[in-house]
């Protein structure tokens, strides 16, 4: 019978099972939650008589809070461990989605939605950083990439269909917006059965509680990663070796919210500038998310297999096309909205959605994997939270030409991928991808020549 993986209390072999999907369920919380203020509008504007300020107000506001959580709380799990934060921001969340459903004007409301997305921030970060911590490198893709994307869009599809069904009820909204404590909760108690990353306790020192935690899970220990000594935070992310990649990377994920907004938070609202009614929105919204499910469990496939960098630019050219066909033809032709929707929504699912998550954690290293991630997850956020915050604004004047701008972002992604090489990383190490052998060489002012040893597979069980 197999021992207690060290800060669990079931076996190695339990954990094995459960940490992948436990970790990413933390993205079903935030799928559910983000988008359900999309459908919740539609509720929420003859409950509040909200104006177009509203809405935009409403609907950038969690996404502020998520920026924030991740700028502050991706450093905070590089310094105090990946399972301290991830362990306890649920709290937040649940304490703040209940507080949700029971608020009385628009000032609460947003209030609630700013906190709410604060707890998803803090998770961001943290989950994303252990998943790749934890994962083969030849499964890394579907491991940091697909499984996440999979449980957000499984998110979006449950509060789509929640919506839908409540539709005959004036209460709704305050339904759509409790109801998400229930995953949160749960998820929240079963993560106490995991362990620390076995990475980062390497990486500060902690030799022995690692390498327990190695044999437990059947990972085979990096031959290196860097110490969490000298400088820390935004200050060595911000610095020589890594700014660049920061930036360059930050830009792609921005771009990429930018973009991807039209197909989740914002979605409803274009759809309805197509001419399409309360109802045919809600039901496009909810196929967009489906085929986006379904691009990604395909992406899985071949995320692993193809160069990314490459895949990325193709499938971010995509989007743009098939955007520009919503946008330029669409207006009272629902059969062109419905093929350019569900053509747009695939490609970036496939793509630019999933490849952001996983270039989030596979470009910097151990002692700065939260930090990164946190850094580039906010700029995304940020850049959602404008297409929710204006979307209603430039839907007002432009209608659904409005999408074409909001597009653009696309050509954006595919520029930063074609310039720089570091986002080819298939079949690679996370030491080797993250460059750690030169972030050692920065710290101890040794040389850079040593090559990173390969790392193997895992018992880790998707």
């Amino acid at each position: 019978m197999t021992s207690p993986v060290p800060t669990s209390r079931v076996s190695a072999r339990t954990v094995r099972r459960l940490a992948p999907p436990l970790v990413a369920f933390g993205e079903f919380v935030d799928g559910y939650d983000l988008l359900v203020m999309s459908t919740a509008l539609v509720f929420l504007t003859p409950a509040f008589a909200l104006t177009a300020t509203d809405k935009g107000v409403l609907g950038a506001a969690s996404f502020i809070g998520a920026a924030i959580g991740a700028l502050v709380f991706g450093d905070l799990t590089d310094r105090f461990g990946r399972r301290a934060i991830f362990v306890i921001n649920l709290v937040l969340f649940v304490v703040f989605a209940l507080a949700s459903a029971f608020v009385t004007n628009v000032p609460e409301l947003v209030v609630a939605r700013l906190f709410i997305g604060i707890g998803v921030g803090m998770d961001i970060p943290t989950s994303s950083s252990f998943l790749a911590e934890v994962a083969p490198a030849k499964r890394r893709g579907r491991f940091a990439g697909s499984l996440p994307n999979a449980m957000w869009l499984l998110g979006a599809i449950t509060s789509a269909a929640v919506a839908i069904g409540l539709q005959g009820n004036p209460d709704a909204w305050r339904w759509l917006f409790g109801l998400a404590a229930v995953p949160a909760l749960l998820v929240l108690v079963a993560r106490q059965l995991l362990p620390e990353s076995p990475r980062w306790l390497q990486a500060q020192g902690r030799q022995a509680e690692a390498d327990a935690v190695y044999a437990r899970l059947g990972l085979e220990k990096p031959a290196h990663i860097a110490p969490a000594t000298g400088p820390r935070g935004y200050r060595a992310l911000l610095a020589r070796p890594y700014r660049t990649r920061a930036l360059a990377f930050g830009l792609f994920f921005a771009a990429n919210g930018l973009g991807g907004g039209v197909s989740t938070i914002a979605g409803p609202l274009f759809l309805t500038a197509a001419g399409l009614d309360k109802s045919q929105a809600m039901q496009f919204t909810l196929y967009g998310f489906l085929v986006g499910l379904g691009a990604v469990a395909l992406g899985s496939l071949v995320v692993d297999r193809v160069d990314r960098r490459w895949f990325g630019v193709a499938t971010a050219l995509g989007a743009l096309a098939f955007t520009q066909l919503l946008a330029w033809g669409g207006t009272g032709n629902h059969t062109v909205v419905f093929v350019s929707w569900l053509a747009f929504t695939f490609f970036t699912w496939i793509g630019p959605g999933t490849l952001a998550w996983i270039w989030s954690t596979e470009l910097f290293p151990t002692a700065l994997r939260g930090v990164g991630t946190g850094f580039t997850q906010a700029s995304g956020r940020l850049a959602i939270a404008v297409t929710a915050g204006f979307g209603p604004t430039v839907i007002s004047a432009w209608s659904l030409h409005s999408v074409a701008l909001f597009s653009l972002a696309y050509l954006v992604c595919a520029a930063v991928l074609l310039a720089f090489p570091f986002f080819a990383t298939t079949g690679a190490d996370l030491e080797r991808t993250a460059d750690e052998q030169r972030e050692q060489a920065v710290v101890t002012g040794g040389s850079t020549s040593r090559p990173v040893s390969e790392v193997g597979g895992t018992a880790l069980e998707s």
